[in-house]
């Protein structure tokens, strides 16, 4: 006798809310040219990336825009992935905004340049700036597609990025029109790879977890507070002129450590602000604090502290929803 098996109606629904849920990708896609993009080994025995970085593809497997239910033109939270790509932080992020009402566009820029190796090797066997790079470039083509699609509110876009992440959204506070960008999150961003700009014209939060020392020779080697060897900065002609043009693998010193930066920015009238978050190390939507340590591929191992307390994320999407209710905060 044959078996017949059915679905039961519980997962026939979470399939129809689903797509209801998730947004159906632009028509147009704008996948990378094969073989335009190679990994060679770089500084210190780290791989970097040679030839010209992919834009962004709105019909990549790793794109996803979803609105809230029943919502009606949201905002936009566009989420930047860090050095290991789209990870389950940066997904954690998502479900947190579209939990206070926003839309959510997540993307994987090293799969859409063609690698697929996983998150653990982008961590620890490629260098920041060949990261930052694919990131720049589809994270700036994912804001000039958003800003086309009918189901989002164009005029209340936002941007989280986490680490190699943040500092793409601190060049990108540098380039978007502040007539579609409310704010840009910059979490936990370092001071060397593509540099920081010198000129913003957008919102910008620099957020930093006061136990960050993602990356630190000790405990207490902040990321916020940290100079690097100027040799691991590059300048890139197509992102906004910044510090790396004077601190490079040309020059030699010591990079300008982030807080100094945000001073700098500051004395200089720039609409830029500094959030501290309490209990919390490198990725605050990574939950609890977990206390890593991290082995790179030329054997060098640094701390690596990662999470953070539910008050400060609580804290922190407190604070969006208060952008997203009220724009004009921030304009």
């Amino acid at each position: 006798m044959k078996t017949t098996f059915k679905l039961p109606y519980i997962f026939i629904f979470l399939n129809v809310f689903a797509l209801l849920f998730t947004n159906v990708h632009a028509k147009t896609c704008n996948p990378a040219v094969r073989d335009s993009l190679k990994m060679e080994i770089g500084y210190e025995g780290i791989n970097t990336v040679v030839g010209t970085v992919a834009s962004f593809d709105p019909c990549h497997r790793s794109v996803s825009l979803r609105t809230p239910f029943f919502a009606e033109k949201p905002a936009l939270m566009i989420l930047v992935h860090g050095g290991a790509g789209l990870v389950a932080g940066t997904q954690n992020a998502a479900d947190a905004f579209r939990s206070i009402g926003m839309a959510t566009l997540v993307f994987d820029a090293f799969e859409m340049n063609g690698f697929y190796q996983g998150p653990r090797f982008f961590a620890t066997s490629v260098t920041l700036e060949a990261k930052q790079r694919m990131i720049y470039q589809a994270a700036l083509g994912a804001y000039e597609w958003a800003i086309q699609q009918e189901k989002i509110d164009n005029s209340r876009i936002f941007f989280h990025g986490l680490s190699n992440g943040a500092i793409v959204v601190a060049n990108l506070a540098a380039v978007v029109n502040p007539r579609h960008v409310v704010a840009l999150l910059a979490e936990g961003a370092p001071s060397q790879g593509i540099g920081l700009p010198n000129e913003i014209k957008a919102p910008l939060k620099m957020i930093y977890g006061r136990l960050d020392n993602y990356g630190g020779r000790t405990v207490e080697h902040f990321i916020w507070a940290r100079q690097q060897p100027c040799r691991q900065n590059v300048v890139v002609p197509t992102l906004p002129p910044g510090n790396s043009a004077t601190c490079n693998r040309q020059t030699g010193g010591l990079s300008q450590a982030p807080i100094d930066w945000f001073e700098d920015q500051k004395a200089k009238g720039a609409n830029v602000e500094l959030m501290w978050l309490d209990e919390t190390a490198h990725g605050v939507f990574d939950g609890p604090i977990v206390k890593n340590m991290i082995s790179y591929t030329n054997g060098i191992d640094r701390f690596a502290w990662v999470g953070g307390s539910s008050k400060s994320r609580k804290r922190l999407l407190e604070l969006v929803q208060a952008l997203v209710k009220d724009p004009r905060l921030e304009r």
